[in-house]
């Protein structure tokens, strides 16, 4: 598997996501929530040959980096390690890292070094910290 960084508005992104993001069972995985972007984001898209897995668009903006919508099909726990860990790798020494996720998520995002903070309905907000990257 090979993780790939791309800016927000990079024109590889739209060839590697498109297909997915307007899709319906896509969507209906991020409860029908269109998926965003601008030059505020970096994208890290997982690969296997030519095949997306998984992506997960993180926002950068005032030393902040946050994960609010993202993709991985069958919920595949290599997937979302991978993704995670390339993430916190890349920008957990620059910013503060949060993350928006279901609540099926959890585990996957706890193994990779992130705690709950606040508990929603459907959501879940996490933080990861410098002093505890479980995932490096």
């Amino acid at each position: 598997m090979n993780i790939i960084k791309l800016r927000g508005e990079d024109q590889q992104l739209y060839y590697l996501v498109a297909h997915l993001i307007m899709n319906e069972d896509v969507l209906g995985y991020n409860l029908n929530y269109p998926y965003r972007t601008s030059p505020d984001y970096l994208w890290f898209v997982a690969m296997e040959e030519d095949h997306t897995l998984g992506f997960i668009p993180v926002k950068l903006k005032y030393g902040n980096a946050k994960i609010n919508n993202y993709y991985v099909a069958d919920d595949d726990s290599a997937v979302f390690s991978a993704l995670l860990q390339e993430i916190t790798t890349t920008l957990i020494s620059e910013y503060e890292l949060e993350a928006v996720t279901h609540m099926r998520h959890i585990p996957d995002f706890e193994k990779n070094g992130f705690s709950v903070t606040h508990y929603w309905k459907r959501y879940v907000k996490m933080r990861a910290f410098k002093d505890e990257k479980k995932c490096l």
